[in-house]
């Protein structure tokens, strides 16, 4: 026993020092949404706990981790791209192990194991808690210590943030995305989301808020709330969990920080949502409202269940409940069937009921989604061209909603110095949500990011604002 001891411990003094040769720097690269996004907080937290350096120059990292996107044909190209580019370091950086995650491995792991040799692991949605081991493994076995690994790990499984588990911001101390469910349980016919993270699962609304205290705690001053459709969380927990219990518990904590939620079907928007949202000390009086469309034989094709006339008497009553309320919304044009007369509909819908932000896609035909199938694709070029035309009128929207501004006092969250200029700082009003919306510009101002000033509305420009500080 003694001598088997004495073995044991002369291997692990051998890998310890193995390790401790080794620089053990990662840099990860992270596509798609900030649902993502909040997965690739994950893995660096446990790659952190676990030793390794965290970079962000792939020429000087050991290992290199593409957290991927496949939701359409442009982001699973990205993703591809990135690849590729990121394989090159392998060859003229210290790069030995590339790794693909997030939900280009989860839909597509057995193609990339065989047609992608530049990649050395493949983990899904569902396992990317491990990654921290898997990657100690591989360069164990290529030191010659431990058999080689699998290289394709894909599992159902699905991970939620949890407060006990080390997450580390990549974006700006300020703000943070607080994933409250994964999954989702709606049927779209044009997404492919429910097949790669499966259905609804929601975080017990004790472990959302003790997530929301510590991000606070930290400095945090703005909570965008996410998830694939904000208002079913909770419905799977069967304990009286809501969105609507969320906003209220959220709402108690003590501090100065906006609420921002994003991600909200149309569906379940009820009265006491609508309530929750206009009594909330910290709503940021900003919705994002996915709709996708508004003719009814392109919705009920969509599988969306909420057809046209519901959808216009729900923004009534939003725009009647709270007239300050800004909202943001998404189109997709050019699916299957669409006429010139369901796309004009459209088009006056947006000028009949114009919004303050708006993102519109060209109908991607992705495969194993029942729309890939139907009859009636309308051609690339047509689907495109109505997406420029959309978003010319919604251009005009914007530039007459901006104006309205003018003069006017708002409340600024301080982001930092302009990337174009060192001498204007930038910022976002309540109803600007990071990375999606305008920005607004603030000159001659001395303040931290991440502080809240008053401002009055100088300037204005089709999406951004030029502010001046009242403070």
């Amino acid at each position: 026993m003694k001598s088997e001891n004495q073995n044991l411990n002369t291997k692990l003094d051998s890998i310890e020092k193995t390790f401790l040769e080794l620089d053990k720097k990662v840099c990860l690269v992270s596509l798609g949404c900030p649902k993502n996004l909040v997965d690739a907080e994950m893995m660096l937290g446990s790659l952190v706990k676990a030793g390794y350096q965290l970079t962000i120059d792939p020429q000087e990292a050991q290992v290199i981790v593409v957290n991927t996107c496949s939701f359409i044909d442009g982001s699973k190209s990205e993703s591809i791209d990135q690849l590729l580019e990121m394989s090159e370091y392998k060859k003229s950086g210290n790069c030995q192990v590339l790794v693909s995650t997030g939900c280009l491995s989860q839909r597509y792991g057995d193609a990339l194991k065989t047609q992608m040799s530049e990649v050395d692991l493949i983990i899904g949605t569902g396992e990317f808690d491990r990654l921290p081991y898997l990657l100690d493994e591989k360069l164990n076995s290529q030191q010659g210590i431990s058999a080689e690994i699998e290289k394709k790990y894909v599992s159902d499984r699905q991970i939620l943030p949890d407060p006990d588990l080390p997450r580390i911001l990549s974006t700006p101390s300020h703000y943070s995305y607080l994933k409250v469910s994964e999954g989702c349980s709606h049927r779209c016919s044009f997404c492919i989301i429910p097949k790669i993270r499966g259905g609804l699962k929601s975080s017990p609304l004790s472990q959302v808020l003790a997530e929301a205290e510590n991000l606070l705690n930290r400095g945090v001053k703005e909570l965008n709330l996410i998830a694939q459709d904000l208002n079913e969380y909770g419905r799977d927990l069967k304990d009286g969990s809501s969105l609507v219990r969320l906003i209220e518990g959220l709402d108690q904590l003590p501090g100065d920080f906006w609420i921002r939620p994003l991600y909200m079907y149309p569906l379940l928007f009820n009265e006491d949502l609508i309530s929750a949202l206009k009594n909330s000390e910290h709503f940021t009086r900003y919705i994002d409202m996915p709709l996708q469309h508004i003719s009814e034989n392109i919705m009920l094709s969509m599988r969306r269940g909420s057809p046209g006339r519901y959808v216009r008497q729900l923004l009534d009553q939003l725009r009647k409940s709270m007239p300050d309320l800004s909202i943001r919304t998404t189109f997709i044009v050019g699916y299957p069937g669409e006429t010139e007369e369901n796309f004009e509909e459209l088009c006056q819908f947006i000028r009949d009921y114009p919004f303050d932000h708006l993102g519109v896609f060209a109908y991607s035909q992705e495969e194993n989604t029942p729309a890939a199938e139907f009859d009636h694709q309308v051609p690339d070029a047509l689907r495109e061209e109505r997406r420029q035309g959309l978003m010319e009128i919604q251009q005009e929207i914007s530039r007459q909603r901006q104006k309205l501004l003018l003069g006017k006092e708002i409340r600024v969250l301080v982001e930092g110095p302009s990337e174009e200029n060192d001498w204007v700082m930038t910022g976002r009003a309540s109803f600007q949500a990071p990375e999606i919306d305008g920005v607004t510009y603030l000159s001659e101002v001395d303040a931290e990011p991440g502080t809240f000033i008053r401002a009055e509305v100088i300037e204005t420009h089709d999406y951004d604002l030029v502010v001046k500080a009242l403070d």
